[in-house]
Parts: C-alpha cells; sequence; structure tokens
C-alpha cells in the first residue's frame, strides 16, 4: 500500500474510518487498523461519530500527546453522542486533556467552551460525568469565565444535578449577581428536586431578601415548592425562612404560602400556619398490616437416573453441564456393580482411551476419565501395563488453575475409576444430589448410608466430602434418630453433622482496587470437620467462578458459594454484575457477608426493581443475615456514587410485604454503620435511613435501646434527622 499514491492512501484511510459502527467500540483490528491509516496518511479524519468514539476506545490517555489525531478529535469529544457514557468511568482522559491543556499542547480555551456547550446540550448525571471532572480538572479562575455568567446560570434550573452543582460553584466564583438574574436563578433552583440544591437555593435567598426591602410575593411561588421539597431538611429551613421573612409577603404571596400549610408534616405545619394561617394537617393514625412472606423456594427435583447401559452411552457430559456429569457417573456406577455389566461393558466399547492418552497430563475433561473407565471395564488393568503412564494423581489438573466446579467432577470421576481397577466400587454413589440446584436430601443420604452398612461397603472418601458439601439440613427428629443409629465412620459423621453440627465456616470479605477495577476477595476459616470437607477446593484463584456450578458443588453451604462469587460481583470497569440470588434463595445454610454483599449490592444498584423479590425469597429461605446485610449496605453505599434511594425503597416494600422484622434487623446493622458521629455532617440520606428505621421498627414491635440512635436524639438541635431519632428511640424504649 505504501506504494500508492498519497492522495490515494488518505482516500483508503477516511473509507475505512468511514466503516466504523456501533456505540460500545473496542480496540479490535478493525478499529486498531483505522486509526493506524488515519495517523500515518495524515488524512483528514472524516466527521463520524463511531470514528470519535473508536478513537477513544483506542487510545490509550498516555499516548494522547504524540497523537496526530488529537487536534482534530479534541473538539469532537464534545460534538459525538456516547462519549459522555463511553469515559464516565474514566479518570484517565480527564486528568490528561488537563496536563495537556497545561502545557499548551492543548488550548484550554477550546475545552472550557466545549465542557460548557457540552453541559448546555442536556443529558443525565451519568452522561455528564466525565464533562465534570474535566470542567474541575481544568479549574478556571474567575477571569477565564468573564463574559460567562448567563451560561452557568442557564445550567441552574434543570441540568443533571452534577452540572447544576457544578454551575453553581462557578456562579458563586464569579462575584455579585445582577438582582434580576439572582431572583430567575434561585427560583429556578428551588423548584428543583435534590435537598442539597435546594439548600443552596434557600440559602440564597435568605442573602437576597435580606439585601432586598421590598414586597416578596415575587419569590412566593418556588418557596411554596420548596416547602413540598422530598428532602426534610430543605422543608425545614424553608419553612424557617418564609415564617423569618412573613411580613413581608403581601396577601397574593401569603395566601400561595398558606395553601401550602396543610402539605406539610404536623409540626412543620403548625409552624408555618402561626405566620401565615391555614388548616395543619392531622396525622393520620398508623395502620399497618402486614403481608406474608411467600413460602421458602425448592429447587426442581434432578432428573430421572439413567438406568440401561445403552442410555449411558448414549450421553455425553459436556462441560459445564453439571447435571450430565452426575447422571452419568451415578449411573456407571450403579451398573458396573449390578448384573448388567456385561452389557455396561458392551455399550461402552467404542469409547476407551488409547494408550498414548494414558501419558497426557493433566486431564481437563470428565470425557476422558469416561475413556479409562470404559477401558478398565473392556481390558482389566490395561493402564498398569502401559509404558509411561502418567499416575492418575498427575491426570488432576492443579488446584489454582481451575474453579471448584470443574475440579470436583474430576476428581470424582478420578476415584471412581480408582475404585474400578482396585475392584472396591460400592453399588451406588452417596452424593448424587436429590435437588437440580445440588442440594442433598439428608434422609436420601442417610438411607443410603443404611444400604452401604447392610452391604458392609465402605464410602469413598471424595464421594463422602461431596455428600457433606451438598447435604441440606432440614432433618427432622426420625432422619436424626436413623443418622444415629449408624455405626460405620461415614454413618457416625454424618449423624454427627445432623445432630450435632459443626460451626460453619467463618467468611471475611476483602474489598481491594485490581487491575484498575473493585474485586472483592474471600477469606475462610475452618474448623477441622470442614477443613476435611472443603480441603483445597477454595483457595484462591485469580478468575471468576459461575454461581450455578459452583453451587452444585457447596448446596448445603451457600454462604461459601456467595463469597467466593462476590469476586465476581464488579465488571473490570467497576460496575456492579448482578449474581443470580434466586439460585442461592434455593439453596441452604446460613447466611453471612458473602450473601449479604451480593443483597447489599442487589439493593443499591436495583435499577430493574427486582431487588424486593430477591430479598423476601431469601428472607423466606433464611438466607437474610440482617445485621450483617446492614453493615455491608454501608459499606456498598460508602463506595458506591449510587445513594440509598433503591435500597431504601426496596427494603420498605419489602417490609410491607411480610419481611418487617427482617428489614428491622437489616436496620440495627445499617444504622450504626452509616450514621455521622459527634461533629460529623449529616445529609438527607441520614434522615430517610432513619425514618423508614422508625416506622419499621413500629411495624415489628422492635424494642431495645441503640445507642447511635440514642446520642443522635439527645442532641439540642431540631433538625428533622434528630426528630426522626427521638420517634424512634421513643418507639424502641417505649
Amino acid at each position: 500500500m505504501s506504494a500508492r499514491p498519497a492522495a490515494w492512501q488518505r482516500d483508503l484511510a477516511s473509507r475505512v474510518a468511514l466503516r466504523l459502527r456501533g456505540t460500545r467500540p473496542v480496540a479490535d483490528r478493525r478499529v486498531r487498523l483505522a486509526l493506524e491509516l488515519l495517523r500515518r496518511t495524515g488524512a483528514e479524519p472524516p466527521a463520524h461519530e463511531p470514528l470519535t468514539l473508536a478513537w477513544i476506545a483506542g487510545t490509550p490517555p498516555d499516548r494522547l500527546a504524540g497523537d496526530p489525531l488529537l487536534d482534530a478529535m479534541a473538539p469532537r469529544l464534545f460534538e459525538t453522542e456516547g462519549v459522555g457514557r463511553l469515559l464516565r468511568d474514566d479518570a484517565g482522559w480527564p486528568a490528561t486533556l488537563a496536563e495537556l491543556a497545561r502545557t499548551g499542547r492543548i488550548a484550554r480555551q477550546a475545552l472550557l467552551d466545549g465542557c460548557r456547550t457540552r453541559f448546555l446540550r442536556g443529558g443525565g448525571a451519568a452522561d455528564m460525568r466525565f464533562f465534570v471532572r474535566l470542567h474541575e480538572r481544568l479549574d478556571p479562575a474567575p477571569e477565564e469565565l468573564a463574559g460567562r455568567l448567563p451560561d452557568y446560570l442557564a445550567l441552574l434550573p434543570a441540568a443533571a444535578a452534577n452540572v447544576a452543582d457544578l454551575a453553581l460553584q462557578q456562579v458563586r466564583r464569579l462575584g455579585p449577581v445582577p438582582p434580576a438574574d439572582a431572583g430567575e436563578a434561585v427560583q429556578g433552583l428551588l423548584f428543583r428536586k435534590e435537598g442539597k440544591l435546594v439548600r443552596a437555593g434557600l440559602t440564597w435567598l435568605d442573602r437576597l431578601l435580606k439585601e432586598d426591602g421590598g414586597d416578596l410575593d415575587a419569590y412566593a411561588p418556588a418557596l411554596a415548592v420548596a416547602l413540598v421539597c422530598e428532602a426534610a431538611d430543605a422543608r425545614e429551613r424553608a419553612v424557617k425562612l418564609a415564617v423569618k421573612h412573613a411580613s413581608r409577603f403581601g396577601p397574593t404571596g401569603a395566601e400561595t404560602l398558606r395553601e401550602a400549610v396543610a402539605t406539610l408534616p404536623a409540626h412543620q405545619g403548625a409552624e408555618l400556619a402561626a405566620a401565615f394561617g391555614g388548616d395543619v394537617a392531622e396525622p393520620e393514625p398508623e395502620t399497618f398490616v402486614p403481608g406474608t412472606l411467600p413460602p421458602a423456594p425448592r429447587a426442581a427435583p434432578m432428573p430421572p437416573p439413567i438406568r440401561t447401559p445403552e442410555e449411558l452411552a448414549r450421553l455425553t457430559p459436556r462441560e459445564g453441564n453439571w447435571m450430565g456429569e452426575e447422571r452419568w457417573l451415578d449411573g456407571f456406577v450403579k451398573l458396573a456393580s449390578g448384573p448388567g455389566r456385561d452389557r455396561l461393558t458392551a455399550a461402552l466399547a467404542g469409547r476407551t482411551v488409547t494408550d498414548d492418552e494414558y501419558a497426557w497430563r493433566p486431564w481437563w475433561h470428565t470425557a476422558q476419565w469416561i475413556g479409562a473407565m470404559a477401558r478398565e471395564l473392556t481390558d482389566p488393568g490395561a493402564e498398569s501395563r502401559v509404558p509411561h503412564a502418567a499416575p492418575p494423581e498427575e491426570r488432576i489438573p492443579e488446584m489454582t488453575h481451575a474453579a471448584a466446579w470443574r475440579l470436583m467432577p474430576l476428581m470424582r470421576y478420578a476415584e471412581v475409576h480408582r475404585a474400578l481397577a482396585d475392584r472396591r466400587l460400592p453399588p451406588f454413589l452417596l452424593a448424587t444430589p436429590t435437588r437440580a440446584n445440588g442440594l442433598l436430601d439428608p434422609e436420601t443420604l442417610v438411607e443410603r448410608l443404611e444400604g452401604y452398612e447392610r452391604a458392609g461397603v465402605e464410602a469413598l472418601p471424595l464421594d463422602l466430602r461431596q455428600a457433606l458439601l451438598r447435604m441440606g439440613r432440614a432433618a427432622g427428629p426420625e432422619v436424626a434418630a436413623r443418622a444415629e443409629r449408624l455405626s460405620g465412620p461415614a454413618g457416625r459423621k454424618v449423624a454427627r453433622w445432623l445432630t450435632d453440627r459443626p460451626a460453619d465456616p467463618e467468611v471475611t470479605l476483602r474489598r481491594e482496587e485490581h487491575q484498575g477495577g473493585i474485586q472483592v476477595f474471600s477469606e475462610f476459616s475452618f474448623g477441622p470437620e470442614h477443613r476435611e470437607a472443603v480441603g483445597d477446593l477454595l483457595v484462591h484463584r485469580w478468575h471468576e467462578e459461575s454461581p450455578d456450578l459452583t453451587l452444585a458443588v457447596f448446596a448445603g453451604h451457600r454462604e461459601l458459594v456467595a463469597a467466593r462469587c462476590a469476586w465476581s460481583s464488579f465488571a473490570y470497569f467497576g460496575a456492579f454484575r448482578s449474581v443470580p440470588l434466586d439460585l442461592l434463595a434455593t439453596a441452604d445454610g446460613p447466611a453471612g457477608p458473602g450473601m449479604s454483599w451480593l443483597l447489599a449490592c442487589r439493593l443499591v444498584n436495583d435499577y430493574d426493581g427486582e431487588a424486593v423479590e430477591r430479598f423476601l425469597r431469601l428472607a423466606a429461605s433464611g438466607g437474610v443475615a440482617g445485621e450483617e446485610l446492614g453493615r455491608q449496605l454501608a459499606d456498598v453505599l460508602r463506595h458506591s456514587e449510587e445513594g440509598p434511594r433503591y435500597a431504601l425503597a426496596a427494603l420498605r416494600e419489602a417490609a410491607g410485604r411480610g419481611a418487617h422484622r427482617e428489614v428491622w434487623d437489616v436496620m440495627t446493622g445499617w444504622l450504626p454503620a452509616c450514621l455521622p458521629g459527634p461533629g460529623e455532617r449529616a445529609t438527607t440520606a441520614h434522615t430517610r435511613v432513619v425514618t423508614l428505621a422508625a416506622d419499621v421498627a413500629s411495624w415489628a414491635g422492635a424494642r431495645g435501646e441503640l445507642p447511635v440512635i440514642a446520642e443522635l436524639a439527645a442532641r439540642s438541635r431540631g433538625s428533622e434527622l434528630v426528630r426522626q431519632a427521638r420517634r424512634l428511640h421513643a418507639c424502641l424504649t417505649a
């Protein structure tokens, strides 16, 4: 191509660039080719939005300074749809662009003008995040903003909250605002729904009122809107401001404010009515009719077992199909140890491994062990006669090289293969699950052990370990009594787990940044019996583990599954990735930090409104560790850009639908972990949390003082937060 004329090369570069598509590009070969052609040929990048997005995806920030495309592409950052969405979680681009502006590589004023233009076009807070960060990094001096005051004032009424907050900061830096513009800007702020911006508008209004000695009726409509603001602190401040300047409102303004009296809570309405008149709304007597929790969800039964050699021969389990692997192994053991062994040998004759395959290591697929079992059936002892055959234990992948859900079937197949070769194959396996999520009913396990003892059969060690990890915990007195009558080592161990279960493993979660993203590491502390059962299955691995496949190994210990899957709860760019909590609700075992972390993330990021159903199903199955969930909620919110609105809405609805006691338990962990201490700044979010807690405490009949609430209730301030704390404290100490 380099031999072609320069004009032809430039035309090709443009044509390739124009063929780019998509709003979420990745730096694949097409993108790299298009960018490299433009750079090498010096062609003018065509005006094509996918090209701008591809340039962002294919250009690391540290390469921007030397990029020949920078001058042409930088202005398009502010013109192309999708740029904000692509860069909203990126901190490198704003920092690098600001540094390039400082060194003169990019025109600083062009970046500032571009940000303002983008702000004025509008957009959601998330899509504006990149441009806000860039503007903050540029940190313009007042003289750079000269003549731009109208632009920033225009952003106050309706721009995204983060943009309006930035605009307000710039307005303050620019000094006095003309009275007419100031009045309009204040009204724009008071009409917003964000408590922080409403409070800023009220502060500004108070200052204006002090400076203006005239009639205040022009401000009455905006002040009336502030009186019904969702943020209780902003509403309280609006009441005090209206009362403070009551004498300066004319008949029209007073009537406007009087109409707001009936919409206010009783204590605020009474204060406003004392100045303007009006009827105070009588608080309605609280009537709470609790709903009923749904029945605990149960997984479907396992598919029917394989009964004939021909059916077994037709089944080839695929990787990740754990039920197929379980059914095959269960069917093989029963058929190989029964009267139909000759038919089984004939049915599997075509699936035997070759001599060469015995030397391979490791074996990554259960199909290889199936071939080894088939070879052992057709030619007993063949493996021992193969020179250079790898020892069977060396054919199992190392513990750090594969997930637990992949290793456990391989190890179990290897164990059955060894038992077949040693002529000690049991008549059936202990660990074959009875439920389609991996659970093993205790009664079925006890029945199998009774069969072992009648036949004088010893349990295979790994099969017994897997049975203990899968065994459910709901065993009635009759099943427990039958278990205690078992006399063999395996029977005594199962009886101990059913009647005097060893303490569950302790789980600790650690949040760390890893490769530019968030990762949650899990650590486990085992007692001797769980250490024996789990072994090295939960050794740390630097890759994700599938929740449903991991649950098939640990169905009786869902907390271990949740803790391991916390690693996968965030994608590499920091966005929350949902884990199937419904599946965990059908499993067994107490909840702890792992289950609580996953549920807390779901509540905070409840964009689809499904968190309530997940919470209710987990609550019905005993899968909500209330106080621990509250602590994890506080931790997730500390590290999230999402506020508590989704979590509060979901918990309130869940409480009304029968989970009021479980939600109160959550609040007992959330309140101490999130509320401000003495001297710390309170926010409207704190008020909303305490308000929910006060409501739920009364619904649940909660009693017992909470120190953090007692301290808050004893404060002398009359804020809404303190009032709600006093209401909660009165309920708890009644």
